[in-house]
């Protein structure tokens, strides 16, 4: 086994528990074949806290697209109801100059996003539902909400892409393909309701300058109707 491998493993089994089990009760420790290969060959992340983590992984209500258009409102630190409160559709969430935090659930009271909308992540791109609950937490913070269309998004010519925060489906928002994470997860929910999260264990660090071509990504697989699930900026990089 490759040293960085055992590594891999040696920290997943101490902070995460899928690989190793989180206490040791004097037993053989077995390591979960399962989960090394997912992560050996296909960089997919499993752990016994995955939904703790993730937890939009326990939703059966993940939107998808919205073809109904939302109206541009500006809202308050508070709590609102999609479909009562706010047009369902899929809308451009900014907020400016503060700092706050955007939660949104499904109709099951399952939490799908936690954004700390801010200096790093001034934007989300979300799409929502009727029935879901949007709350947005600010000290004196407003948060703009505009609709936007199900456009796909535009590469630059190196075939770099960065997503927003937020929710995008693949093959209507993202091209489908594969593409390298240059970033640190990629939390997919996948067109048949099974999670996948890739994981890079040398992502690029946010907030610094770095040049993308000297990241180290990992290969991913995006299959049209998957449903990216992201609460930070994704950089990515097509792969021909």
């Amino acid at each position: 086994m490759r040293w960085w491998l055992f590594a891999v493993i040696l920290m997943a089994g101490c902070s995460h528990g899928g690989f190793m089990p989180e206490k040791y009760d004097g037993e053989a420790l077995e390591a979960d074949r399962a989960a090394i290969t997912a992560y050996e060959e296909n960089n997919i992340l499993i752990t016994e806290d995955l939904p703790e983590r993730f937890p939009f992984t326990k939703s059966t209500e993940i939107a998808g697209i919205q073809d109904e258009i939302g109206a541009e409102m500006q809202l308050e630190a508070g709590t609102y109801d999609v479909g009562t409160d706010v047009p369902p559709g899929r809308y451009d969430a900014l907020l400016q100059d503060a700092a706050g935090a955007l939660v949104i659930e499904d109709d099951q009271g399952v939490r799908l996003l936690e954004i700390p909308v801010g200096v790093r992540t001034p934007v989300a791109q979300v799409d929502l539902a009727q029935g879901y609950t949007m709350t947005f937490a600010s000290r004196d913070g407003e948060l703009a909400l505009a609709p936007v269309e199900n456009d796909m998004m535009e590469m630059d010519g190196q075939r770099y892409i960065e997503l927003p925060a937020g929710t995008h489906t693949v093959g209507t928002h993202v091209p489908a393909g594969e593409y390298e994470l240059l970033s640190e997860s990629l939390p997919i929910m996948g067109d048949g309701g099974l999670p996948r999260i890739y994981w890079n264990p040398s992502p690029m660090m946010p907030g610094l300058d770095e040049d993308m071509e000297d990241v180290e990504g990992v290969p991913t697989e995006m299959k049209a109707g998957d449903t990216i699930v992201t609460e930070y900026p994704l950089q990515l990089k097509k792969i021909e």
